[in-house]
């Protein structure tokens, strides 16, 4: 009986002994405590990095992204207009620290039938075929602060800037006001009371209708569009009328200017030469492109 009960405490401390060690074995040693902060230290680190340099190309993305669409609004919208422009009514003028571009939008065109040219008599009005406005309707003259003006065979800036509608003379005049024309050809009152004598009949005996002027300006790291009636013989790099930013991060360089006007020749049409910086946080992006002016006279 006492060597049974011998053979059982023996047990029992081999058993605590065990247990001691077990539990000595589930602890951590400060070097493995150092060795574990280390490695999530540095899983830490680059999962951190990760994100960020994630982040940071989503961002740059997202500016070159707004970047382009204000670019592109804004260049498509100088092109459509350019195409619409009078013939012969672009041109440019730069200082330092801007440059403008100008030119006259085309309101309406039609063919005339009978125009007074010298060495002919004035009369107070013309012969045309019947023409439409830009929403398909019969072409209506504005009267009152808004006169519509029209010009026959402009083949200079100055033939359609500088013009005195008193003078009964030239190749541009103001329509009198009318509406409700019929027929296959109109004929329109123009002022002044006197009569009018143009200069020159057109080849294509083509007729221009326009209102207002238009000017795109870069300076100030800006695009920016007038609209008025800035009808005078030498441009200003201050237009007058209605203002709209067209775009922003616009930088310019006098030695390599934005627009380039190359006039009408025999060989080609005229053509006019973008070539806008937009740069922002150092993207930048260059929108190079040639517009053909296809109106002719």
């Amino acid at each position: 009986m006492p060597n049974f009960l011998s053979k059982q405490n023996d047990k029992k401390q081999k058993l605590q002994s065990q247990e001691a060690l077990t539990n000595k074995n589930n602890g951590f040693t400060l070097l493995e405590l150092i060795i574990v902060i280390i490695i999530l230290g540095v899983m830490s680190l680059g999962i951190t990095s990760f994100i960020s340099l994630s982040t940071q190309t989503y961002l740059n993305v997202s500016e070159r992204d707004d970047l382009l669409s204000s670019a592109r609004f804004a260049v498509e919208r100088l092109n459509r207009e350019l195409r619409n422009a009078i013939p012969n009514s672009i041109r440019t003028k730069q200082s330092t620290t801007k440059q403008c571009i100008e030119f006259i939008p085309i309101k309406a065109s039609t063919i005339y039938t009978d125009v007074p040219v010298v060495p002919d008599n004035k009369r107070a009005n013309i012969d045309v075929v019947n023409f439409v406005n830009s929403q398909g309707a019969p072409f209506s003259s504005c009267s009152g602060t808004c006169p519509d003006y029209i010009v026959v065979y402009p083949l200079t800036p100055s033939d359609v800037y500088d013009f005195d509608i008193n003078s009964g003379d030239g190749k541009v005049t103001q329509l009198k006001p009318f509406s409700g024309l019929t027929g296959d050809i109109w004929t329109l009152p123009i002022e002044p009371t006197g009569g009018m004598v143009f200069d020159q009949h057109s080849p294509t005996d083509r007729l221009y209708v326009f209102d207002s002027t238009v000017s795109y300006c870069v300076s100030n790291f800006q695009l920016k569009r007038f609209q008025g009636n800035n009808f005078e013989a030498f441009q200003s790099l201050t237009p007058v009328g209605s203002e709209s930013l067209m775009a922003e991060n616009v930088t310019f360089d006098k030695d390599n200017p934005p627009f380039v006007y190359s006039p009408a020749s025999l060989q080609r049409n005229a053509v006019v030469q973008i070539k806008l910086h937009f740069n922002r946080d150092g993207e930048e992006i260059v929108f190079n492109n040639d517009v053909h002016i296809e109106n002719i006279p």
